[in-house]
């Protein structure tokens, strides 16, 4: 029999969630509007670079802290350990700190003993990419602790809306005034800090209370879980950004600007697929915990599915909407369609697949997930190498969705005949308990 309160519970906390991480992506397209529209594509280009190097700088200074912080916090949430969770934040806040110092301090060394190579205002653009990280790593770990502790909207509020909300604001209101992208890049860090300061201000109580209880740390179980989990989150959640990095050593910035576009539209489907795994994130860490199989096979078969039918129904939006939603920014950015299309098949791939990496990273297993991930990022490298040239940015899409398969299939299969689940789509169980 449904039980239709539980069932609203997660619908409420869905649309939540949703609705958060929706309203930032849609300002962060406002942005991106406005500057292919008011400053061209190339500053697009130039643009989408800094993002991709903000995220993934934003995830290596934390030393791989924040890729398993939402584990560790569900974890210690249900065995009550609050001393342990309050000394992994502050050995994840240490190691962001102490990373972006070092490099600010490399920064000012190459400026002042090798100019050369900070022409052309790489220098302001080296600073700006530093401190936008730093923000956006505490921010991170805001988030992947609250998730972990299953306040999902209070955690990805900051980070997913109040942010780009900002940013959109300021560039709606002034974005004809801007001599060049870099003032956009000033105010996508100083809303990024913005952002942090009304998120730790949204937080004191909590805070206070914390402060309260005293540290203990198990530094040689997070660091086991932290080194493969940096390279699992780097090749795994972050693939976007390393082949936006990639192909903009091959391609022109109008190309990047495309291909940024396409990669921003399947972010924004993606942020439904996310939110379904981010609501059953602790339910099914708890279940690995308490040895609760049954129920561990109920919510993953459900995330399953709900994932299968949101990316099937998205895949056909792009299908009929494509060019339209491409031609906001500019007729020549429809070229993109068949990229958008292609990308967004990796959405289907991995609701098939499950989350296979969840499932290892929940029982311990986590540097096979990094080396699965390294091998499909190899694919990758490859593929647009080698293809590239003939095809531009098509080798680029299909290049990301064929590695995306490898890796899926290679993950479920690991985590199968490691742990005995079988988190894919394919497992026997009777779609009448799935929601029962």
């Amino acid at each position: 029999m449904l039980n239709f309160a539980i069932l609203w519970n997660y619908f409420h906390r869905f649309l939540g969630v949703m609705a958060g991480r929706v309203g930032g992506a849609l300002a962060i397209f406002l942005v991106n509007i406005l500057i292919a529209r008011n400053l061209g594509a190339e500053a697009l280009g130039t643009y989408a670079v800094f993002v991709a190097l903000v995220a993934i700088l934003a995830l290596c200074i934390s030393i791989g802290y924040n890729s398993t912080a939402s584990v560790f916090a569900a974890e210690y949430k249900t065995t009550g350990k609050k001393s342990l969770l309050k000394g992994y934040v502050q050995t994840s806040l240490k190691y962001s700190f102490f990373s972006s110092g070092f490099l600010l301090i490399a920064l000012v060394i190459t400026w002042v003993l090798a100019p050369q190579f900070l022409a052309d205002k790489k220098l302001v653009f080296a600073f700006l990419v530093i401190i936008t990280a730093l923000g956006a790593a505490i921010l991170n770990l805001n988030s992947a602790i609250s998730v972990g502790l299953g306040r999902q909207v209070t955690g990805l509020l900051p980070e997913t809306l109040v942010r780009p909300l900002l940013i959109g604001v300021a560039l709606f209101l002034i974005i004809n005034r801007l001599p060049d992208i870099y003032w956009v890049m000033g105010l996508s860090a100083f809303s990024t800090w913005l952002a942090l300061i009304i998120a730790y201000f949204g937080a004191a109580r909590p805070i206070s209370d914390f402060k309260k209880i005293s540290s203990q740390f198990d530094l040689s179980r997070w660091k086991k879980a932290s080194r493969p989990w940096l390279a699992t989150s780097l090749l795994w959640d972050y693939m976007i950004d390393l082949v936006l990095i990639l192909t903009s050593l091959l391609a022109g910035a109008v190309e990047i600007a495309i291909l940024h576009v396409s990669f921003r539209y399947r972010v924004l489907a993606g942020f439904g697929m996310r939110t379904i795994y981010l609501l059953l994130m602790p339910e099914i860490s708890k279940s690995t915990i308490d040895g609760d199989k049954q129920k561990l096979h109920q919510k993953i078969a459900q995330a399953n599915w709900a994932s299968l039918i949101y990316s099937l129904a998205t895949i056909l939006l792009f299908a009929i909407f494509g060019n339209w939603l491409l031609a906001l920014f500019s007729n020549e950015f429809t070229s993109g369609l068949p990229v958008l299309i292609i990308i967004s098949l990796t959405m289907l791939i991995r609701a098939i697949f499950g989350p296979a990496a969840l499932v290892l990273a929940v029982n311990n297993l986590h540097l096979a997930t990094a080396t699965i991930s390294l091998f499909g990022l190899l694919i990758t490298v490859t593929i647009i190498i080698v293809f590239f040239a003939q095809f531009s940015l098509l080798a680029v899409a299909i290049a990301y969705s064929a590695s995306n398969l490898m890796v899926s299939i290679m993950l479920w299969i690991h985590a199968k005949n490691k742990t005995g689940i079988d988190c894919s789509i394919f497992a026997s169980r009777p779609t009448a308990k799935l929601i029962a």
